[in-house]
């Protein structure tokens, strides 16, 4: 398993090594990396998944996982979702991480998250206080929202590193 601490640390259950430590207090992985990283080692032992980051908001945990590793972290029937939903006591969703590099990609990861609801398009909004992303949904598709407008935008906007705002058409 792929995952942002090394592979000492997600055996071990309390500590982190000096290397992870120091990523950890710099801010590049955050203690619900650490705490998701363990726990999917738990689950699915040296299966080749890739774990990326975890994003939360609300009593929304978002995780992000490489290409074409979303079946195997949920698991069959939902099984290892189900196991993480009770461990975390918040809803969990996966999708495909992926660096945001334009519209293209915002509009990827907001698919897959705000699904299924259904994004009509990305525009970048250039404004006096600086430029921010505003994610166009569908207005009969705001009540199949997985979760209320404002943790979503909160969500894509950590994920993106930027702000994000959700309009409706």
């Amino acid at each position: 398993m792929k995952a942002p601490i090394c592979e000492v640390c997600l055996k071990t259950e309390d500590i982190l090594c000096p290397a992870d430590e120091k990523k950890l207090q710099e801010g590049l992985i955050s203690e619900l990396d650490v705490k998701i990283s363990r726990m999917l080692y738990k689950l699915l032992g040296d299966a080749d998944v890739e774990f990326k980051k975890a994003v939360e908001a609300g009593d929304l945990v978002v995780i992000m996982v490489g290409e074409g590793n979303v079946p195997l972290v949920i698991g069959k029937g939902g099984k290892n979702i189900k196991l993480l939903m009770r461990e975390l006591g918040k809803r969990v969703r996966v999708i495909e991480g992926r660096e945001i590099k334009g519209t293209d990609d915002l509009k990827k990861l907001a698919t897959d998250l705000l699904y299924p609801a259904g994004v009509f398009g990305v525009n970048v909004v250039y404004a006096p206080q600086g430029q921010y992303y505003k994610v166009l949904v569908i207005r009969r598709d705001k009540q199949k929202l997985p979760e209320r407008q404002e943790i979503l935008e909160d969500i894509l906007s950590k994920i993106a590193g930027t702000d994000v705002k959700i309009s409706f058409i």
